[in-house]
C-alpha cells in the first residue's frame, strides 16, 4: 500500500487490535470490523453485544474484551476468534428483561463469555492467558480457556491512604513472567504471573493523577490526567513531556527507540532528544506502525500518515 492510505473506518473507533492475520477495529459503542493485513475491511460492521467496549487484549491470538453499561449495571467479558465472521448480537432492549445470570445475554459468536459482577478496571493478555482487575473484588489470572489460575486481593499502599481514590487500580501490564498493576496515586505492585506471589511494591511519586500505562519490554509510558507523560526504562525516569490534552493512544517503536503518541489534536514523538509534536484539526484516536509507515486513525474514521 505504498503511497496510499488505508480505507476509512465507518465508526468512532476505540482501538485497533493487531493480531497475526490482520487487525480488528473496535468502536466505542461496541462496533467491530475485521481488517486484513493492509488495514482494508473484511466483511461488514457488526455489534456482537449492545454495550460499549471498555478494554481489549490478545490472549494467545484470541481477542478478549470487556463490555459495560453503567445505566443497566451490567458487564461482560468474552473472547472472539479473529478469523471467524462477526455476528450481530441482540438489541439493547433485550438486556433489560434478562436480569438473572441464567437468562443473561452474551456477545454473539463468542468462544466463551462471562457475566461480571463488578466493573472491570484493567485487562492485559499474554501467550498463555490474560489477567484482569475488578473493582472492589481482586486481581485475576486466567488461562486461554477462561479457567481461573489464581486470584488475589486488591493491593493498597499505606502512603496513599489520605489521597482520595489513590489506591484505585487504573492499569495492568505484563513483562515476561510478571504482572504489574498501577493505581491512580502511582502505587505499583509486581506479581509472579505463575502464582500471584508479590515480587515488589512501591509508589512512583509524581504530581498528577495516573490514568493509563503503556508498556513494552522494559519501557513504560505513564499517562496523567493533566496531560503529563513520563517515560520509564527499567523503572527509572528517562524523559518527561507535557501535552496539550489527554493521551488517546501510544506505542513503543523499537526501530526508533521512541514513543509514538496520539494526543488531543496533536501527534507526538518522544525520544532521547526530547519531544516533537504536530498539531491537527481532528483528534487522533489510535496510532500504529504498518510496513515501516506510521498511521494515525482520526475520530472521523479517516487515516493519515505521520509527518514526524
Amino acid at each position: 500500500m505504498t503511497g496510499t492510505l488505508p480505507p476509512s473506518v465507518p465508526f468512532h473507533a476505540l482501538t485497533i487490535v493487531q493480531h497475526p492475520q490482520g487487525y480488528m477495529a473496535v468502536g466505542i459503542d461496541g462496533e467491530f470490523l475485521r481488517l486484513d493485513e493492509h488495514l482494508a475491511p473484511i466483511g461488514e460492521v457488526a455489534n456482537p453485544f449492545p454495550m460499549g467496549v471498555r478494554q481489549t487484549c490478545i490472549a494467545d491470538g484470541v481477542f478478549v474484551g470487556t463490555w459495560i453499561d453503567h445505566e443497566l449495571l451490567m458487564a461482560r467479558m468474552a473472547a472472539l476468534d479473529f478469523n471467524l465472521p462477526l455476528v450481530e448480537g441482540p438489541d439493547r432492549g433485550v438486556l433489560r428483561t434478562r436480569t438473572t445470570i441464567e437468562a443473561a445475554q452474551h456477545p454473539k459468536g463468542a468462544l466463551w463469555s462471562h457475566v461480571l459482577d463488578a466493573e472491570p478496571l484493567a485487562l492485559c493478555g499474554h501467550a498463555k492467558g490474560f489477567a484482569f482487575v475488578l473493582y472492589k473484588k481482586g486481581i485475576y489470572a486466567m488461562g486461554n480457556d477462561a479457567g481461573e489460575h489464581w486470584r488475589i486481593e486488591l493491593p493498597t499502599w499505606p502512603e496513599l491512604k489520605k489521597l482520595p481514590r489513590a489506591n484505585d487500580i487504573v492499569a495492568a501490564t505484563l513483562n515476561h513472567n510478571s504482572l504489574k498493576v498501577w493505581s491512580r496515586g502511582g502505587g505499583r505492585n509486581t506479581y509472579d504471573l505463575q502464582n500471584g506471589d508479590l515480587i515488589s511494591t512501591d509508589v512512583f511519586v509524581y504530581d498528577g493523577v495516573l490514568q493509563e500505562v503503556y508498556s513494552k519490554n522494559q519501557h513504560e509510558l505513564l499517562v496523567y490526567g493533566n496531560g503529563s507523560v513520563v517515560w520509564l526504562t527499567a523503572g527509572e525516569v528517562r524523559a518527561e513531556g507535557q501535552l496539550a490534552g489527554p493521551v488517546q493512544h501510544a506505542f513503543w517503536n523499537e526501530n526508533e527507540s521512541a514513543w509514538r503518541i496520539a494526543g488531543w489534536r496533536e501527534e507526538l514523538y518522544l525520544s532521547n532528544k526530547g519531544i516533537e509534536r504536530k498539531t491537527m484539526s481532528e483528534i487522533p484516536v489510535h496510532i500504529l506502525e504498518h510496513n515501516g509507515r506510521i498511521f494515525l486513525l482520526l475520530n472521523n474514521g479517516e487515516w493519515i500518515e505521520s509527518n514526524l
